[in-house]
């Protein structure tokens, strides 16, 4: 990861052979621009989430490279309460909507006895639609041209 100067609040998190007309490092920079204005970024890679009400939920912690986004960490202030699932649904909405690929490695961080076993957390990340084997996983933006965006988008014509 470099740090360098470039357009959009938060490009300058990515690896600096990204070009402007590069499809994929183009989408990881106006995914970290979209995602900067929901979840202000706290430096070192980090992203604080407020929930509606404006009570603090947490931090997700990125690490990004050229076309991926590495969610190094997730942190949430009162684990068990849903905030962690907050704050990964609306970073999984970004990367789709942005065609943007996440991968994690299945870590439990915080004070033991952890809120989750390793286990349970892989089964968290793979409802939220990461795969993969053991502990590495990866997930792939949902197909945007198989999801209507409204209901009249839905309907086929007759």
């Amino acid at each position: 990861m470099w740090l360098f100067p470039k357009t959009g609040i938060l490009s300058w998190l990515i690896e600096p052979s990204v070009e402007r007309n590069d499809v994929y490092g183009g989408n990881v920079v106006a995914f970290l621009d979209e995602l900067g204005a929901v979840a202000p970024p706290a430096g070192g890679g980090h992203f604080e989430f407020k929930g509606a009400d404006g009570r603090h939920l947490g931090f997700v912690q990125l690490i990004c490279w050229q076309r991926i986004v590495q969610i190094h960490r997730i942190w949430a202030t009162q684990p068990g309460k849903g905030g962690g699932s907050v704050m990964m649904r609306r970073v999984c909405e970004l990367a789709d909507r942005h065609r943007v690929q996440m991968k994690l490695k299945v870590i439990p961080i915080g004070r033991k006895p952890f809120p989750m076993s390793r286990q349970q957390l892989k089964a968290w990340y793979q409802r939220l639609g990461f795969t993969g084997s053991r502990w590495h996983l990866t997930r792939k933006p949902a197909c945007a041209e198989l999801a209507p965006t409204s209901a009249a988008d839905s309907q086929s014509p007759v």
